[in-house]
């Protein structure tokens, strides 16, 4: 069967279309768009006219492309910014009218399931394992034997949600960057992360999303991203700390000059997102991480194939 899965978080919006049977999946377009969706959520509660206008043209964009291929079946999901929008079921009958698409909002937990599931897409030799999934509102971290997910825990940290709470300047003052870090040892320090650390082996960590893989693009000093070169491209912590550093020091548009494979509507949440990488690798005892192109849509889309499997 033909799916399409529709990741829609607080800053992306992805589209993965693959052709799934028992446990195989057969990718036949990956997408990847940002409408911040979840811009000032953080701080009203709400999701935007505006963010909705501009969630809801990219949203059209991906329909185009999924009409286009023949698709049997469309499942799109929600995380951080939809789960804390008070007009969550306001924006979901809006998009469901608009588009005809049901958006189903996945919690915490399910989120840290489906993430550790598809970031180990393809991985292999992979035993004992953490993933780590920076996202614009959240990050998860979960464990797991191998590619069999364990257990795993959503903070309310995100890439998006600590910009808007700390970083009003670029470069970013040394003030606002401890506040930051404070913030993030914070939340990773909070019972639920703490005690989940405690009864399980990290063994290796694996880190998906926009950070990472923008992290191992800019290490390599590619000229354009690069997804075949970024996938399972190993980051030690030295060299997190590194560009850290720069992404600290640097003003954005000196950032987009020097390294042009950084997506122009990322680069303001980039220095938060590293952030939170460098104190989840202190925080786990992690000297180096495997980056991941994959992710939650691949652990839908996985999810998806063994449910039609059960069903047939």
């Amino acid at each position: 069967m033909r799916i399409a899965i529709l990741d829609i978080g607080t800053n992306t919006v992805l589209l993965l279309v693959a052709e799934v049977g028992g446990d195989r999946l057969r990718v036949l377009r990956d997408d990847h768009a940002i409408a911040r969706l979840g811009e000032g959520v953080d701080r009203t509660g709400q999701i935007s006219e505006e963010a909705y206008r501009r969630f809801l043209s990219i949203l059209r964009q991906h329909q185009t492309s999924i009409e286009s291929m023949d698709v049997q079946r469309i499942v799109a999901v929600g995380t951080s910014a939809l789960r804390d929008a008070v007009n969550r079921n306001e924006i979901l009958r809006q998009t469901k009218e608009e588009t005809g698409i049901q958006i189903e909002i996945l919690s915490g937990e399910e989120e840290a399931r489906w993430s550790y599931v598809g970031a180990l897409f393809e991985m292999r030799d992979v035993e004992n394992a953490t993933v780590i999934d920076i996202g614009g509102g959240s990050t998860e971290i979960s464990f797991g034997d191998g590619h069999e997910f364990l257990n795993g825990v959503s903070l309310d940290i995100g890439a998006v949600r600590l910009t808007e709470r700390c970083f009003k300047t670029s470069p970013i003052t040394s003030e606002a960057a401890e506040a930051a870090r404070q913030m993030i040892r914070a939340a990773l320090n909070h019972p639920s992360a703490s005690t989940l650390k405690r009864s399980e082996r990290v063994g290796i960590l694996v880190a998906v999303a926009g950070t990472p893989t923008t992290l191992a693009a800019m290490h390599q000093g590619l000229e354009q991203f690069d997804s075949v070169k970024v996938q399972d491209y190993l980051l030690r912590r030295e060299a997190v700390d590194q560009m850290l550093d720069i992404l600290l020091t640097t003003d954005t548009a000196t950032l987009l000059d020097h390294f042009p494979a950084v997506n122009k509507a990322r680069a303001d949440i980039l220095p938060a997102g590293t952030l939170i990488l460098r104190e989840a690798m202190e925080f786990l005892d992690a000297e180096a991480i495997r980056v991941s192109t994959h992710g939650l849509r691949y652990g839908i889309a996985l999810r998806e194939a063994a449910a039609t499997t059960a069903s047939t």
